[in-house]
């Protein structure tokens, strides 16, 4: 799981309230009332910002924590809070890719969402700076059909209803487990 202790500082929040904040998100499919209650200090804190909604109770009975939920901006944050930054050079290796990409007479695609594609595979591979540009030129050299689009070289959804990165379905990435071996050796000459 990543954090992003950005979103964490501005919205002045704690490493608690962040996991609150999920368990109040899985709250509304699974009852996590007694967990809830222990964080009552915390519940003020977030409601007082604005994070907590309260759905109507089933029964009289019914615990008022089994009846929390994260509100509207609450899930955005929370969103946020498991998201990473766009780095400079992940925008760098963006702007030189779109370069090569032009004077080769291709497509890039949606260049934010490039970036976006860039930042997730770098966190989740561990691939960073000239090693993504080395790795994506050897791709590009042997898969000509599937590169006519940069922002899909990167990642391409299964389907049309597929919004989140998945590395496991990027073309690059399967290219990389494939000639790792090679790959590795290739990067650590200039790491």
């Amino acid at each position: 799981m990543y954090i992003n202790t950005k979103v964490v500082l501005d919205n002045e929040l704690n490493l608690q309230q962040v996991v609150l904040m999920q368990l109040l998100k899985q709250n509304k499919n699974e009852d996590l009332s007694e967990w809830l209650e222990s964080y009552n200090g915390d519940i003020d804190v977030l409601r007082d910002k604005g994070f907590i909604s309260e759905v109507k109770p089933k029964t009289k009975k019914e615990s008022p924590y089994k009846r929390l939920r994260l509100s509207d901006k609450g899930n955005s944050t929370l969103e946020d809070l498991l998201t990473p930054e766009v780095h400079e050079d992940d925008k760098k290796i963006c702007d030189w890719l779109v370069n090569h990409y032009k004077k080769l007479g291709k497509d890039i695609g949606n260049r934010k969402r490039t970036e976006r594609h860039i930042r997730d595979f770098r966190v989740q591979s561990g691939i960073i700076k000239n090693n993504l540009v080395k790795l994506c030129l050897d791709f590009l050299s042997e898969n000509e059909e599937q590169s006519r689009v940069l922002e899909y070289v990167w990642y391409y959804p299964k389907t049309a209803f597929a919004t989140k990165f998945n590395i496991y379905d990027s073309w690059l990435f399967k290219h990389y487990e494939k000639n790792k071996e090679r790959l590795d050796l290739e990067f650590e000459k200039y790491e």
